[in-house]
């Protein structure tokens, strides 16, 4: 059976490792830089169970994904993972016709703005078409990462953190492992790339052509509120100026859907952001206008240039493996990432059409060098 070396901790590598132990591939090594698992983007995000995308290919793919959140194996998490509290997809005129697209191939349900602002009156911003999904909601991030963890462990799956890769151990066209911060080298058949921003700087270095963006974006807690109903929908409005809201702690998780390309080492808040959500929840949140801030963050995502991921082996460098350029979709698709890079890993042949969707090679730009 060939070693796998999987560079990275978030949500991509843990699920990629949790698939392949439950094919029985037991040479399996997860290496983490930080001391937890799931620190960075996989810890950063909204927690928003959302499938439909602007690309069918994608939201097929987090449809199929979903089924796995809604019920997962029975020894997978003593918790449930989602909480069904609904999602409504809004549009102002301006975003309308973009938002009807979209829905034309969806399972959701189609709304009047009266119907949309029954489920979220809280919601007063101009509404022209709405959408319902009510399995939709909130992931529980905490015990989706347990989960993966656990059954990866279980099927002997060795995890190293405080592991940090500082380069590939690349020659002659072929990646055959890493060199670790510390100086320890590590061979393998294949090494994934699963290290979110930090991927394709990897890669790069290395000789692959992989094009990968990361990008920052922001969310901002409230401040509790009694008014607030722990059972209000995420709301997640489409226009010119969009942004999306959920309940959390009491009080309300907003994002102004900010997006500025970003150094993964140099990921820090931009306080100027705060007007940006500011304005927003005033337009369209405006009972809460003057909600103080609990919390402030940003988060990563990283992208290729279709928006679509990267799963499977890099087209010209031998032994590099990508599971990257997940986007914003990573936690809605863990499992069908996990399961497509297992399966590619192992050699089984395509079981889905993302297989060809998903390859790298489509997005592999100028040569490097």
């Amino acid at each position: 059976m060939p070693r796998i070396l999987i560079v990275g901790g978030g949500v991509a590598g843990v699920s990629t490792a949790y698939f392949l132990g439950r094919r029985g591939l037991r040479d399996v090594v997860l290496l983490e830089r930080e001391p937890l698992l799931g620190t960075h983007s996989s810890g950063k995000n909204a927690a928003v169970l959302r499938t439909l995308t602007s690309d069918p290919v994608t939201t097929a793919f987090a449809r199929a994904s979903a089924d796995f959140l809604h019920a997962p194996p029975p020894d997978f998490s003593p918790v449930p993972l989602v909480e069904s509290s609904g999602l409504l997809l809004t549009a102002d005129a301006a975003g309308a016709a973009e938002l009807e697209r979209w829905c034309e191939t969806s399972d959701g349900e189609r709304l009047g703005p009266e119907a949309a602002r029954a489920l979220a009156p809280h919601h007063e911003g101009e509404i022209a078409v709405a959408s319902w999904f009510a399995r939709e909601g909130r992931i529980d991030i905490a015990a989706l990462m347990a989960g993966f963890e656990r059954g990866a462990r279980e099927a002997g799956v060795e995890i190293r953190t405080a592991a940090g890769v500082e380069r590939l151990l690349a020659d002659g066209g072929r990646v055959r492992g890493v060199r670790l911060l510390d100086g320890e080298e590590l061979e393998a058949d294949w090494t994934v790339m699963a290290s979110g921003g930090w991927a394709g700087v990897l890669g790069r270095a290395a000789g692959s052509r992989v094009a990968l963006t990361p990008r920052r974006r922001h969310l901002l807690n409230t401040a509790p509120d009694a008014t607030i109903d722990a059972r209000w929908p995420v709301v997640w409005h489409h226009g010119p100026e969009p942004f999306y809201a959920r309940p959390e702690s009491g009080g309300l998780l907003v994002c102004g859907c900010d997006q500025a390309e970003v150094d993964p080492d140099r990921c820090v808040e931009d306080a100027a952001v705060k007007e940006l959500v500011a304005e927003r929840v005033a337009k369209n949140l405006p009972s809460f206008a003057d909600a103080g801030v609990a919390s402030f963050w940003c988060g990563m995502r990283t992208f290729t240039p279709d928006d679509r991921f990267a799963i499977g082996p890099d087209p010209d460098v031998a032994g590099l493996f990508w599971v990257a350029g997940l986007g914003g979709h990573g936690m809605v698709c863990a499992a069908g990432v996990g399961e497509l890079a297992a399966s590619r890993l192992a050699g089984e042949p395509p079981s889905t059409p993302a297989a060809h969707a998903f390859d790298p090679s489509r997005v592999a730009g100028t040569p490097v060098g």
